[in-house]
């Protein structure tokens, strides 16, 4: 139904490649991991690829060499490199210049300042150079062909190369080899650890996961992913280099914003969540949360209140949410007309909030349609089940020990110990399911599991209903809540709770058990099909935001996130 990635003509390979030369600069691995996929994807050729990352490497190895040597010509710096101690520093650098190389490109943290060592210290060039190539062709080659397999198989098998290399150079006899191993060894372990099954880790190992409505997540299975664990900046450097490729390709890098001409800025950004679902017709509005919008006035009472919701037919509990906003923040539970007052106090005045009916239902998902404009029926491109964050009871632990004992709740420990500043020395009974937040968002460790399997002809089908109920919508995620798979599948008790556009994720890549290069095939595939979407639209008459518009959206968004108050 929608073609493939197609490979980027040589000119327009230029842009990718260079950038993934600068990413090198910010992070190898993470370049590298860039690379892995764009390849896995047909989008880049390995050779190409691989020249580009292994002359961004050397290209910033040669500056640090050169900064080193440019750095004797501050007066007060030469002064501390003359003396008979520095001398023999210098001595020992020359002499043991092949593993400390080969060590600093393995353990990170120190290549910077051992390249700059060798450029203060007058290291001869020629030999810098042939060992910095050597161990560059290697360090890339090596991860490069790994990574196409396994990231986790390819960290191990680096760091056990790189630590047999280093025994063998440089002998376990001396200081310098054990300080060398512990490094390396420490190195090994965190990257390998978080994979390993946890029994091998000597810590008790995860119960499974149960929840009502949801597949059972085996004990033992992984509950954070590598992809979780790179800092976001760094994570979607990959995804800006392939944003920058694709808006020069189709001329435009605002594109995306005419992805679904219905929404304020194809739902990029910034746009207004109340009049997304607004899109759903008559017809398919049994499929949606009761959902009314009310502009928070400072001359609201519990009166007014009252009467707003009696007239939107809502009942309490009701979930009240910002009308703009992002991942969960916001999104409170409200009992009664008392807790609505509290909430909007703390809401931005003359903002608009969303009032939605609560819908019981446990299993949450996020159903990501796509369809191409002039398409009779599009598919689900992505289907991913949310588990709420949660901790179980036993009868003993309080709550603050039970977050701290479960590896996901206590990876987001400090959230749930604000959210819940006023129950953490309850003791749950045994077997309590205890929910930590409301929303399921990976922000505040909720777990995601690629649900692809579970999508049905039937469910594909009631989603093709819905869109065709909203005008010009062909990119986004449908966040639902549903009574159990099976009747998710029969595209039956399941209730939409937002409408998500362009700036939604297929977010089936968090699953833990996703390999790094998966995840990124996975986005780098989604984004592809936004701007082939929106080039559709394009051709149809549908012009791109400007720049200066996006950014008045994104403004705005960023403007009025740190406002809201806390979930819960």
């Amino acid at each position: 139904m929608f073609a493939a990635l197609q490979p980027i003509t040589a000119f327009s390979d230029l842009p990718l490649l260079f950038g993934l030369a600068l990413l090198t600069l910010l992070h190898e691995d993470v370049a590298i991991a860039a690379g892995a996929s764009l390849i896995s994807v047909g989008t880049l050729n390995i050779g190409l690829a691989a020249f580009a990352l292994l002359g961004g490497i050397v290209v910033g190895d040669l500056i640090i060499y050169f900064l080193g040597m440019l750095s004797l010509r501050v007066a007060w710096l030469q002064k501390r490199t003359e003396g008979p101690l520095l001398e023999r520093c210098r001595s020992g650098l020359q002499r043991n210049l092949l593993p400390a190389l080969v060590t600093c490109r393995l353990v990170p943290g120190v290549l910077f300042p051992t390249y700059f060592a060798c450029g203060a210290m007058k290291v001869p060039f020629v030999r810098f150079i042939i060992i910095t190539l050597v161990t560059a062709v290697l360090h890339v080659g090596l991860l490069l062909t790994l990574m196409t397999s396994s990231l986790e198989a390819a960290a191990f098998e680096m760091q056990a190369i790189g630590l047999v290399l280093v025994l063998c150079i440089v002998g376990l006899r001396t200081k310098t080899a054990r300080s060398v191993m512990a490094t390396a060894f420490a190195r090994l372990r965190r990257t390998v650890e978080p994979h390993l099954p946890d029994a091998l880790k000597g810590m008790p190992t995860p119960n499974a996961i149960v929840l009502p409505g949801l597949p059972v997540v085996p004990a033992g299975a992984p509950t954070i992913g590598l992809a979780e664990r790179i800092p976001p900046l760094l994570f979607y450097i990959p995804l800006v280099v392939q944003w920058f490729a694709l808006g020069i390709r189709h001329r435009s890098l605002t594109l995306p914003t005419a992805a679904n001409p219905s929404i304020e800025a194809g739902g990029l950004l910034g746009e207004s969540k109340i009049q997304c679902i607004d899109l759903i017709g008559p017809e398919a509005r049994r499929w949606v949360a009761r959902s009314a919008a009310l502009v928070n006035r400072p001359t609201l009472t519990e009166a007014d209140l009252e009467r707003a919701v009696s007239v939107a037919d809502l009942r309490f509990p009701l979930v009240a949410k910002p009308d703009i906003g992002w991942r969960g923040i916001g999104v409170r539970l409200v009992h009664d007309v008392a807790d609505l007052a509290g909430y909007l106090r703390g809401f931005p005045e003359d903002c608009r909030v969303i009032l939605q009916d609560y819908v019981p239902y446990a299993g949450e998902a996020g159903i990501f349609y796509v369809r191409l404009p002039g398409e009779r029926s599009g598919r689900i491109f992505s289907m991913t089940f949310r588990y709420f964050p949660h901790v179980v009871g036993d009868g003993r632990s309080t709550l603050r020990a039970l977050i701290a004992r479960d590896p996901r709740a206590g990876w987001k420990a400090d959230l749930h110990h604000e959210a819940l500043a006023d129950r953490l020395d309850e003791v749950p009974p045994p077997g309590e399911v205890v929910r930590l937040s409301l929303v399921g968002s990976s922000r505040v460790g909720g777990l995601y599991k690629d649900a692809r399997a579970h999508v049905t002809a039937t469910l594909a089908a009631r989603f093709d209903e819905i869109a065709d109920s909203m005008p010009d919508f062909h990119f986004g995620r449908f966040d639902v809540r549903f009574l159990s798979v099976e009747r998710l599948g029969m595209g039956e008790d399941f209730q939409i709770i937002e409408v998500n556009g362009a700036g939604a994720e297929a977010i089936h890549m968090w699953d833990p058990e996703f390999r790094l290069t998966d995840a990124y095939a996975a986005l780098f595939h989604q984004q592809a099909l936004m701007f082939e979407v929106a080039a559709a639209n394009r051709e149809r008459g549908f012009k791109p935001l400007t720049a200066m518009e996006l950014v008045r959206y994104q403004r705005r968004q960023q403007a009025l996130l740190p406002l809201y108050p806390a979930s819960n």
